[in-house]
């Protein structure tokens, strides 16, 4: 292992010279001079290992990129490639407690930070904080210099990045695109939890994510915050908040052709879904999975999916003051499967003050009861306003039902004012 720990100033001549008596060779004397001048004039504590054998480069203390760079000062290992450009031959490791930035503030100087290629199969792992402002990153393969696309089934291994119980990152004006596969903590925007405590108080606003396998999975991670980002054309899945995750935002996003928009899973709850756009997603736009509660979807514009808003297994969430339009088959569906998967149900849901429009079918019940339907607004409705099947049932409140468009499939269903 290289250790290029410095922490020096008065003793930088002397280490120096007790190096030219052993017989160091002048290029090895050159490059310690400049690691030992670059420690002086930063005036800092900066601690940067790289691990051959692992090719991996261990930041140990606050840190920077730029700092990385001249640390390093190995092209083998980080290369400049000139106008903002990096290329990324290691894994790249934080400590727990480090703060590391990589930002594009620098403009203009030889070391700015604006496009950040990690090659092959390494990535960027985060057990502290990192700050990522204005910077591009991707996957890269160095033989074809190109980015790495991924398959359907995630099986091209990528660059990616993994927050492993980091505690307050920020990411801003960002750009991830192309990176992640199926492997766990290497699927992209990845909070992988793993039994440690979880990634938390973590800020991802005004960024792109594109071409990912996962833009974001998260496993009991809390505190989190998704505002104003940008998220298309990613495979797998877009948002996933999973096991456990809670009191987390989701908002003001752009959320777009993508497989499932936003899908929240497995014991999630305190989630907010506000004000976000979610549009041509071909599968769900927003999705309440497997007993996600006490969360809320509203304000949210969702079309052009085959289902807007589905809530299935999942109770005691609440529904409202969404639009939802040109979707194939359900505007909103409350749904419970024939086996269910982790012993959540859809009842006590409330879906009040929607507006669904030009879709096949309003509001869907499937094996589900005890939802409230409150004050929904039909334009356009294809074929049923209400469609309840298998033995479901729905109670409406404040609203008058002149004809309305019912459907009733399978065994008996009720619908009580």
């Amino acid at each position: 292992m290289t250790n290029l720990c410095k922490n020096l100033n008065s003793l930088t001549t002397a280490i120096l010279l007790l190096f030219i008596l052993v017989g160091l060779p002048s290029h090895g004397q050159q490059q310690l001079q400049h690691h030992l001048r670059f420690a002086a004039e930063a005036g800092e504590s900066v601690c940067v290992e790289y691990d051959q054998t692992e090719n991996t480069i261990h930041v140990n203390c606050n840190s920077s990129f730029s700092s990385i760079v001249q640390a390093i000062n190995n092209s083998q290992i980080v290369e400049n490639l000139g106008n903002g450009e990096y290329l990324l031959n290691a894994t790249l490791e934080v400590a727990d407690g480090v703060s590391f930035e990589m930002n594009s503030s620098n403009a203009g100087s030889s070391s700015n930070l604006e496009y950040l290629k990690i090659a092959d199969e390494n990535g960027i792992i985060v057990y502290g904080k990192i700050l990522v402002d204005s910077v591009k990153i991707t996957s890269w393969n160095s033989s074809s210099n190109e980015v790495i696309s991924q398959d359907m089934n995630g099986s091209i291994r990528r660059g990616y990045i993994q927050f492993a119980s980091s505690d307050g990152s920020h990411i801003i004006n960002s750009e991830f695109g192309y990176l992640g596969d199926v492997e766990p903590g290497r699927r992209g925007f990845d909070l992988l939890g793993d039994g440690e405590e979880p990634s938390h108080d973590i800020v991802v606003r005004d960024s792109k994510f594109h071409d990912m396998w996962m833009a974001f999975y998260s496993n009991g991670a809390y505190n989190i915050v998704l505002n104003g980002n940008e998220y298309y054309n990613n495979i797998k899945y877009t948002i996933d908040p999973h096991s456990a995750t809670h009191d987390m935002n989701i908002t003001n996003n752009y959320i777009h052709h993508n497989r499932i928009g936003i899908i929240c899973s497995l014991d999630c709850y305190n989630i907010l879904i506000d004000g976000n756009t979610v549009y041509h997603n071909t599968e769900y736009g927003i999705f309440f999975s497997r007993n996600m509660h006490d969360s809320i979807a509203r304000n949210n514009h969702v079309y052009n999916s085959t289902t807007g808003i589905m809530v299935s297994e999942s109770p005691n969430n609440q529904i409202y003051n969404n639009t939802i339009e040109r979707i194939s088959s359900y505007g909103i569906r409350l749904f419970n499967p024939v086996s269910p998967d982790d012993g959540g149900v859809t009842e006590n849901n409330l879906v009040y003050n929607n507006t669904i429009i030009n879709s096949e079918n309003g509001i869907a019940a499937t094996r589900s009861h005890d939802n409230v339907i409150e004050n929904i607004r039909f334009l356009d409705i294809e074929e049923s306003e209400y469609r309840l099947s298998e033995d479901s049932s729905i109670r409406i409140r404040g609203q008058h039902l002149d004809n309305p468009l019912i459907s009733h499939e399978g065994s008996e269903t009720t619908i009580s004012q």
